[in-house]
């Protein structure tokens, strides 16, 4: 059995220090698709002491789309970034539309 992992990047806009970063991510379908195949994927968060405030936008075609508001946790947010701030059905569903 082979597994394929592929690391992507997605832009961070860090809403406090408005500051435009990239970082590395693993995670798999619908999100590495979402990331390859959109015009531009933003996460935009504020980290906390305990917890982090995100939102994913994505710009396609000549849409874009607004996530809704996620508070998670600051370990389910490093640890998956996209998933904790977009949900998969949305994620799908905007792939759907690529």
């Amino acid at each position: 059995m082979v597994v394929f992992t592929s690391t992507l990047s997605v832009n961070l806009v860090s809403a406090s220090e408005k500051v435009l970063d990239r970082i590395e991510t693993q995670e798999g379908y619908p999100y590495k698709n979402l990331i390859m195949k959109a015009g531009k994927v933003e996460l935009l968060y504020v980290t906390q002491s305990e917890h982090t405030t995100c939102r994913v936008n994505v710009s396609y075609a000549n849409e874009q789309y607004q996530g809704s508001r996620f508070t998670v946790s600051n370990t389910k947010f490093e640890k998956s970034p996209m998933a904790a701030c977009l949900t998969r059905p949305v994620a799908k569903k905007l792939l759907s539309k690529l």
